[in-house]
């Protein structure tokens, strides 16, 4: 690896504008305040008190809170409920920054994975580290860069309130979904798993009253191809079901101009099958079955400057272009995984899961269990070196699964006080298998094996109490224990077949934190459609091991600690029916102790740098978001939003050189506090749309954008330049008919763009390329 080129910077300076703009935000926000109260007395009428409709709250109490604050929500502006405090509600009643993204946006921008949601919502960036299967998620500059599988991450991932701890275990495909929820900042008071970073909650469609069903076919440039449908409905007055499936084939966009091949076909497809069944008005029963199977090709990487590993007085040439990439790797190599040594890089993830949600409904509060088992498999190839040579290949072989049981009870009757607690129980087995190989860089392979279990245990409670019907208080707080451990870890280096470090192994290493989670909310609705709100809360990500290649076990193995961070938010959530308006704004201040990071070790005998999780004893970050949706005339809508973000290291010194001494290459450390931290300082996204009424038929098109600023890193390595994409919609259908035909537009200027940047040897600086200019013609019907 490079070295850190890097010196002292002084803190004082982020530290006030950080603090000044949180403090000026308190005086700021007020001034919405004016628009609400002048929206207001405009708009007022006696019948104001009268409860949303579809409004679906879950007691009488509240109920009228929320008729008084937003009474009737505009038409033209998009209504939606959420579930992201384990009751259905307004996303504008809630005292936290959330973004929804509804199924009409998820199929007028063809958000159809993981890796596209970020350029619908502020502030999250997800990445596909080095090109693997596996994403990282990062909300507010705050997440968890690692491609191995036994660390959990910054962001929880939530499917129907089921948590999954195993980062590579959403393989990535989104079909008949409701709804996405993000939520940004600590999560914890009521959700399955502690985080630092923010919560992402997929919200599946469910069964239906009535028999209904639907096909939807789609063709895109690359010959890429997607078929989904769904078929729903009763069975008797008290079961129903609705089973739902996709499959997407093709999509090859890059190039290998040696081999002549091309690569990024995907081959996957899953399903889901539920059923809901009622025996009684008191008993709730939904039981979920699902599994995904995955053999797509995986994503090649490009050299963006000339591969110096091998000779830095001839070194290999960069890349023509973003789109080509090479790959191939040694016969040892290939002898050891069970590859040819002509192999495309793959990545084949395998889902399949059940669980299952038992809700009892008694006269004063309702007790909830939601019981899940998940298993995952991961078999995936890398090339890391953009080489036909075995500079930097990876192998994974990943088993895991996942068992969790949640049992909470909430209130369910009228009154100032509304109350939720409850007891999670999580147990994870994972066996990892990682090999690397370097033959032609250092005549050496690397084979790493390891199985780890998780078990965790949580108790956790929140209150909402109704000082008024304009003012409420929340406080939520959570406990939890988690013993992490390690068993038969091997760390071997091979040459020629033959492991040369063969005591270079542990029995087990194990680590485990028992840490409270909290939150402390007001909420204050000064009018009608408006709600003020400061939030404190705090968030904990596990500890875990980095388990990367090493000659030294106890190096790789010695766990670093979890990471806790406070919050200090504030926001204002505002609509305006009059001008089918609303505005919702947050800024926030984050306090970050023992911010997990990846820094670097050297192998005292080759000096070859390892990378190594360490943490960084303080940090913090701020900035703000804004979301905008406005329809000024019937038939458009615009949508908006952005968020800014800064960040600095406090306290950290970290390893950004080495040196020989005696014979021995040792790191050398700097003092790098002050230094920003690694996030694209603004990010915007926005779309535009009008429905055009052409006899019985509707006309849609629009246009959209996302765009990023440059993330500048602690090395320029992984620095990426900032980039502007924009896509484009039409559709046309009748106004009430079960047909459409739609195209979709992406990266439609065909910008040329990475997603990441980095290195995972010294002098061999590569890159993922963003996908060029794409286009999809849809048609789906439903009946």
């Amino acid at each position: 690896m490079h070295d850190v080129l890097t010196a002292p910077y002084r803190r004082n300076a982020l530290l006030v504008r950080g603090r000044i703009a949180l403090i000026s935000s308190v005086a700021f926000l007020p001034l919405w305040n004016v628009a609400a109260a002048a929206e207001e007395n405009a708009t007022k009428k006696p019948t104001q008190a009268a409860s949303r409709k579809g409004s679906t709250v879950p007691t009488a109490a509240h109920s009228q809170i929320a008729s008084k604050v937003h009474a009737a929500e505009p038409s033209r502006v998009e209504n939606v409920v959420v579930t992201s405090e384990r009751r259905a509600d307004s996303p504008q009643n809630i005292g936290t920054s959330i973004s929804v993204v509804s199924a009409k946006m998820l199929e007028n921008r063809n958000i159809n994975n993981v890796f596209d949601l970020q350029y619908a919502t502020p502030s999250l960036q997800i990445q596909p580290s080095y090109g693997s299967g596996q994403f990282t998620y990062t909300i507010r500059g705050v997440g968890f860069n690692n491609y191995s599988s036994n660390n959990s991450p910054t962001v929880g991932i939530y499917i129907d309130e089921v948590a999954n701890p195993v980062p590579f275990g959403i393989n990535g495909m989104m079909f008949d979904m409701q709804r996405v929820e993000v939520l940004r900042g600590p999560q914890g008071t009521l959700y399955g798993r502690n985080t630092t970073g923010g919560a992402i909650n997929y919200i599946t469609n469910k069964p239906t009253d009535k028999l209904a069903g639907g096909l939807s076919a789609q063709y895109g440039r690359f010959d890429s191809a997607k078929i989904d449908g769904y078929i729903s409905g009763p069975i008797n007055d008290k079961l129903k079901f609705r089973l739902s499936g996709e499959t997407q084939q093709g999509g090859a966009w890059q190039y290998n101009p040696e081999a002549q091949a091309h690569l990024g076909n995907v081959n996957r497809g899953a399903a889901r099958l539920l059923v809901d069944y009622a025996p009684s008005e008191s008993w709730k029963i939904e039981w979920n079955l699902h599994g995904s199977r995955d053999r797509s090709d995986g994503t090649g990487v490009y050299a963006w400057r000339p591969i110096t590993s091998l000779s830095s007085t001839n070194p290999m040439p960069a890349s023509t272009s973003r789109y080509n990439t090479r790959w191939g790797t040694s016969a040892q190599f290939a002898k050891e995984t069970g590859l040819t040594p002509d192999q495309k890089p793959y990545s084949h993830i395998d889902t399949g899961g059940s669980s299952l949600r038992v809700e009892k409904h008694l006269r004063d509060f309702t007790i909830t269990n939601l019981a899940s088992y998940d298993y995952m498999q991961r078999n995936e190839y890398d090339n890391f070196d953009d080489s036909s040579l075995s500079l930097a290949d990876v192998k994974f072989n990943t088993r895991a699964n996942v068992v969790a049981n949640e049992l909470r009870f909430s209130s369910n009757t009228s009154g100032r006080l509304h109350w939720i607690d409850g007891i999670y129980y999580g147990h994870q087995w994972l066996n990892d298998r990682y090999q690397s190989g370097f033959e032609a860089l250092y005549n050496t392979d690397g084979d790493v094996r390891y199985s780890q279990t998780v078990n965790t245990i949580s108790g956790f409670g929140q209150v909402t109490y109704d000082l008024t019907p304009k003012l409420q208080l929340v406080g939520g707080i959570r406990v939890e224990h988690e013993k992490r451990t390690l068993d038969n870890v091997y760390a071997h280096y091979l040459v020629g077949g033959v492991v040369t470090n063969p005591n270079n192994s542990l029995a087990q290493q194990s680590q485990s934190y028992t840490l409270p989670s909290a939150k402390f909310s007001v909420q204050y609705h000064p009018f009608s459609h408006d709600m003020t709100y400061f939030t404190f809360s705090k968030g904990v990500k596990s500890g875990g091991f980095t388990v990367y290649n090493s000659s030294d076990v106890t190096q790789m193995t010695n766990p670093f600690k979890p990471e806790q961070l406070y919050s200090f938010e504030v926001g204002n959530k505002l609509i305006l029916p009059r001008y089918n308006l609303r505005v919702n704004a947050d800024f926030f201040y984050y306090d970050y102790f023992d911010r997990q990071v990846q820094s670097i070790a050297y192998s005292p005998t080759t000096g070859s740098a390892i990378g190594l999780f360490v943490n960084a004893p303080r940090s913090h970050m701020f900035g703000g978001e804004y979301e905008v949706e406005w329809s000024p005339v019937p038939g458009l809508h615009v949508a908006q939003s952005g968020a800014y973000v800064e960040g600095a290291y406090d306290e950290f010194s970290a390893v950004t050189s080495s040196r020989r001494v005696n014979g021995v290459w040792v790191g050398v450390k700097q003092d790098v506090s002050g230094r920003g931290i690694e996030v694209p300082h603004f990010t915007a996204n926005g779309s535009v749309d009008y429905t055009w009424r052409v006899g019985k038929y509707d006309l849609v098109s629009g246009v959209d954008y996302s765009l990023r600023t440059t993330s500048t890193a602690l090395n320029s390595a992984n620095t990426i330049p900032g980039y502007t994409l924009w896509g484009g919609y039409i559709s046309f259908a009748p106004h009430k008919g079960h047909w459409k035909i739609e195209g979709i537009g992406r990266n439609i200027t065909d910008k040329h763009y990475d997603v990441t940047r980095g290195y995972f040897v010294g002098g061999d600086n590569i890159a993922v390329a963003g996908r060029p200019a794409t286009w999809e013609v849809r048609v789906r019907a439903d009946f």
